[in-house]
């Protein structure tokens, strides 16, 4: 079976970076009526780790997302911001959505846990270079994800 991994070139784990306390949220819309493009988790030392996903073809026809992850420093022009419950503010328990898609495993998305028990989660959407994200903005087409939460695989980033 191939592997699709997320892709971070951070000097830390992406793990200990995902699990950091989170104290607010920007979604970046490139395509109307679509998921945001980018989504950004920033933290209480105003850094941010800014998800998004690229494409990749698996079978004739059918390509899934798989997340990508770089640390920014300041927010975009085009952002929309807000601010996360309290409970995300302390450290958070991670995990990652696996989809097993013709002969092919791709790491399309996270959980993000808080303490107690609130979730964030941000997958693959279902339009090409788009992100799903539920738990966090209440705005028209934020969690349209590509495939069914039930189908994908959670297990722990390592």
């Amino acid at each position: 079976m191939n592997s699709l991994l997320f892709v971070w070139a951070g000097p830390t784990p992406l793990a200990a970076e995902l699990s950091k306390p989170i104290k607010r949220i920007s979604v970046e819309f490139v395509i109307p009526n679509s998921g945001p493009r980018f989504v950004t988790l920033w933290r209480p030392d105003e850094t941010g780790l800014r998800l998004f996903t690229e494409m990749h073809d698996v079978a004739e026809r059918i390509e899934v997302g798989v997340l990508h992850f770089e640390q920014v420093f300041a927010l975009g022009p085009n952002e929309i911001i807000a601010d996360l419950p309290s409970v995300f503010h302390g450290e958070n328990v991670v995990s990652k959505l696996v989809i097993h898609e013709s002969g092919t495993s791709a790491e399309s998305g996270v959980v993000i846990k808080a303490r107690n028990g609130d979730e964030i989660v941000a997958v693959a959407g279902v339009y090409p270079y788009s992100l799903a994200v539920r738990g966090a903005l209440s705005i028209p087409h934020m969690f349209e994800p590509e495939y069914e939460l039930d189908d994908y695989m959670r297990a722990p980033i390592t």
